[in-house]
């Protein structure tokens, strides 16, 4: 090999690592939120062609070295991520994950031997390689083993610990390419030494220099925009938090019920403006959708204060539980419905009792008035799903849906589904979906003329 495919080498694993951590970085910041992102696909795609290319050129230099074990098991490497990446590129875009873990595996699997052939082949003898293929190996096992945990979540503690170390595993992982790069500089400097120069097709070296320049164009050109979306969603959770905060100090603190059998939940219930226990009042109950987002419990603790007297009541749920209506997450459901109906506070009307979330809280919302009707004079529900079986249960019930037609954290049919159901059954639910617009809806959803009107003049006959 001559120096510059060593230096195309370097550029594209350099390039692979660079883009593999500020992808962990942004993932720590805002979790899975990053993959809901306008900016992420073309992202994804780009971060992973630049890798493809240097797996390749890293094939290249196992080849003339005559390293054929890594060679083969490389080949292997590269065909799994090419289908981990589709399947994953698949998921964005329509949803879907039906062969997202059995491709995990093999790509694991592929990484763990691919490091093994790094450590006791003759690789071995370049010891930034073999480095490399022991932090590999190690990476390899940890996220096996979360990979493991996803299938049998028996213990929650466990999986909350695996959970957090693999953002920092695979931030590692990127990481690894920096042990190549000292190999090849290492060898360079080796070809300077014995003055040698081994030529190769000029066309082909060419080919890969033009690759480089546009692999590094394109990733800060898709780079930059998903770091603006996702610093600007950063800040939006932390201002969210702010909001959370008063919303606690202004409901004088959090709550606690515990039901019969001892299991507790804690919540919030902010009282109306000019509370009156003599008069009735509506209950707004506000699924966050998030850890600190609440949706309209944030805008009628706030800027509809005034206009629309009513006690808020925010559940909250520890982590890997749900509202309900979420597969393979324990609900909550009939605990929330025992600590709305022994709410101590005199004026609660219980005929204009409302529920409402977004994404996460909207799949509650479905479950909520699916499971009970009868507790609820209207629902809210944005950007999320429920069950068409049970939409006959739901038909009197009057329900404000909506939904952004270009969702790729929850796809549209979703809320499609749901109101066609409905109406097949013979009901009449109102339906919004934004055309142009994905998940964040909530901004434009709070501020439609009427929303607010047309709930509050909900009640139960």
């Amino acid at each position: 090999m001559n120096k510059s495919l060593y230096i195309l080498l370097i550029v594209f694993l350099g390039l692979t690592a660079a883009s593999g951590v500020l992808n962990c970085i942004i993932r720590l910041l805002i979790e899975g939120a990053v993959y809901s992102l306008d900016a992420y696909p073309a992202w994804f795609l780009v971060v992973n062609s630049t890798a493809i290319i240097g797996s390749m050129l890293l094939l290249k230099y196992y080849y003339h070295h005559n390293y054929w074990f890594a060679f083969f098991t490389g080949i292997i490497v590269v065909i799994a991520n090419l289908g981990y990446a589709a399947v994953f590129y698949i998921m964005l875009m329509w949803g879907g994950k039906s062969f997202y873990l059995p491709i995990s595996l093999v790509y694991l699997c592929a990484i763990i031997g691919y490091s093994l052939t790094l450590i006791f082949s003759n690789t071995r003898k370049r010891p930034w390689v073999k480095l490399a293929g022991i932090c590999g190996l190690l990476i390899g096992l940890v996220l096996l083993s979360a990979y493991i945990g996803s299938i049998n979540p028996k213990n929650v503690h466990i999986n909350n610990i695996l959970e957090k170390i693999v953002p920092w595993s695979q931030m590692i992982g990127a990481l690894i390419n920096v042990f190549f790069i000292m190999n090849f500089l290492d060898e360079i400097r080796a070809l300077k030494a014995e003055n040698t120069h081994t030529s190769g097709p000029e066309s082909l070296e060419n080919l890969f220099l033009f690759a480089a320049i546009v692999a590094f164009a394109f990733s800060m050109a898709f780079g930059a925009p998903l770091f603006n979306q996702s610093f600007g969603l950063f800040w939006g959770r932390n201002h969210d938090s702010d909001l959370a905060q008063q919303m606690v100090k202004l409901a004088g603190g959090a709550k606690i019920f515990v039901d019969g059998k001892g299991d507790s939940l804690r919540y919030i219930l902010i009282k109306p403006q000019g509370y009156d226990p003599q008069k009735k009042y509506p209950l707004v109950v506000s699924l966050p959708y998030g850890r600190y987002e609440a949706g309209a419990a944030q805008v009628l603790s706030d800027a509809y204060r005034g206009a629309y007297p009513a006690f808020i009541f925010v559940p909250y749920i520890p982590e890997h539980q749900s509202w309900g209506g979420v597969p393979g997450l324990p609900s909550l459901d009939t605990l929330i419905y025992e600590t709305i109906s022994a709410l101590p506070e005199p004026g609660i009307d219980v005929k204009r009792r409302y529920v409402t979330g977004v994404s996460f809280g909207a799949y509650g919302t479905w479950h909520f008035i699916c499971s009970h009707p009868d507790m609820f004079a209207a629902a809210i529900p944005v950007s999320g799903a429920g069950d068409p079986k049970l939409a006959s249960k739901i038909v009197n019930m009057p329900i404000w849906a909506f939904h952004g037609a270009k969702d790729r954290n929850v796809p549209v049919s979703g809320s499609r589904d749901m109101i066609a159901a409905i109406k097949k059954a013979g009901g009449h639910p109102k339906y919004t979906e934004y055309p142009d617009d994905g998940h964040g809806i909530w901004g434009q959803v709070s501020e439609t003329p009427g929303l607010w009107n047309w709930l509050f003049a909900q009640k139960q006959k």
